[in-house]
């Protein structure tokens, strides 16, 4: 049976000194502690003997299974200088940290009711986040998740640096909302890993004519409540944030017309009905409502059907297969303009029906050259059903005002000569 200590008190030339045990001690060595007064000594002996009677008995009389355990434990730890009662704190702060932490899913149901005020683009791209953070860490407490977690996940959301540089930004105005008081859900330095990439502007990207074929006859065949806006998209070049805020009345047989409120430069624009939009209208008309219910989905999975890498979990996995292609950025808007530019509309009425506010110089820098006539012909003339719109005299020449001025003037050394 070991002796119990009795904690006696000395003077020395450095002060009243009081012995610890090693078995006693934090570090598992003997320590020393010196007092500028034996009153002071006498007051830490008396702790001693009082911690010792709390947990002597327990310490006496450890199993021998716990005692093997803690030496196992102890030789684990020596190579990193952590001693078993640190470890043992550190765990304990661990669990503290969980149990006043909040699993993903409640914390993102909390999040997405306080941005209810935001626009119905930002809203759909918090809930997209929702989505896929559910899928990705069910059941899990925020403060269980880690840096390395947290990239892999973007990552394996994303494919160029402009995505991920968004879905990163996401997550950090999450988590930044739930590690601010009174949440303090979780630690704001664990998104600090999440770095912007630089990233380069290159050459836009436009669709093929057998690539916006197929895309309006899955739509067709699958979603034919989605033709419309699909078709309004590819003929007009309009913004999907306009695109959004249009009216059934909005659209005439003339043209369409967008109100300056639902423009990005706040002016009133008309764009002139073109001609296979007219005859897609005519076979697929719209109802009460433009956009379908439920569109920003059903868009996605048309996208998807139709060979695009594109995240929508109405599928099952939501992730589109690796080898499928990026859908281009604003693949159908720079398809109309790279489509028009071809085919010879002046670049000034272009400007105005696509609401640039710079003039004509963003056209010809993005868009002249990108598309061969032919090719510009063959998406002009997609037609509902399968069949073909021949429409292309309705794009004017922009040299076809000169073509007519010069067969209206007469030859002068014909005249001359008569």
């Amino acid at each position: 049976m070991s002796r119990i200590p009795s904690f006696k008190f000395v003077k020395t030339p450095r002060g009243w000194k009081v012995e610890k045990p090693a078995s006693l001690s934090v570090s598992g060595r003997r320590e020393r502690n010196y007092f500028k007064t034996r009153e002071k000594a006498i007051e830490f002996s008396a702790k001693l003997k009082e911690d010792l009677q709390a947990h002597g008995a327990n310490a006496s009389t450890i199993r021998p299974a716990l005692a093997e355990e803690a030496t196992r434990a102890a030789d684990i730890l020596k190579p990193y200088g952590i001693s078993l009662l640190d470890a043992a704190k550190r765990i304990a702060g661990m669990e503290k940290d969980k149990a006043a932490s909040m699993d993903v899913e409640a914390a993102l149901a909390q999040f997405l009711l306080e941005k209810e005020d935001r626009s119905d683009s930002q809203r759909r791209a918090y809930e997209q986040l929702k989505l896929a953070m559910e899928l990705e860490f069910p059941g899990r407490q925020l403060s269980t998740i880690t840096p390395a977690e947290l990239v892999a996940h973007v990552i394996a959301n994303t494919r160029t640096d402009t995505t991920f540089n968004s879905r990163a930004s996401l997550i950090k105005t999450f988590w930044r909302w739930c590690a601010r008081l009174p949440r303090n859900w979780c630690d704001l330095k664990t998104v600090e890993v999440l770095e912007k990439r630089k990233t380069r502007k290159g050459a836009i990207g436009v669709l093929t004519a057998g690539q916006c074929r197929t895309l309006l006859e899955t739509a067709e065949k699958h979603y034919p409540e989605c033709v419309p806006a699909f078709a309004i998209s590819l003929f007009t070049g309009m913004r999907n944030t306009e695109l959004e805020r249009l009216e059934p009345e909005d659209i005439t047989p003339d043209g369409i017309t967008l109100s300056a409120d639902s423009t990005k430069t706040n002016r009133r624009r008309f764009i002139e009905m073109p001609a296979p939009l007219a005859a897609w209208l005519r076979a697929y008309p719209v109802d009460e409502t433009v956009l379908p219910a439920n569109w920003f989905r059903k868009e996605k999975a048309v996208r998807r059907k139709a060979g695009w890498r594109v995240w929508c979990n109405l599928f099952d996995p939501p992730g589109a297969p690796e080898d499928s292609p990026d859908w281009p950025d604003n693949g159908l808007r720079h398809t109309h303009a790279s489509v028009m530019v071809a085919l010879g509309k002046p670049l000034d009425s272009l400007t105005f029906e696509f609401g640039h506010s710079g003039g004509a110089a963003v056209l010809k820098s993005h868009y002249v050259g990108v598309m061969a006539k032919a090719e510009a012909i063959k998406i002009w003339s997609i037609g509902p059903n399968g069949t073909v719109v021949s429409v292309i005299e309705e794009v004017p020449s922009p040299f076809s005002d000169l073509a007519k001025a010069a067969k209206a003037k007469p030859n002068t050394s014909e005249t001359e000569k008569a």
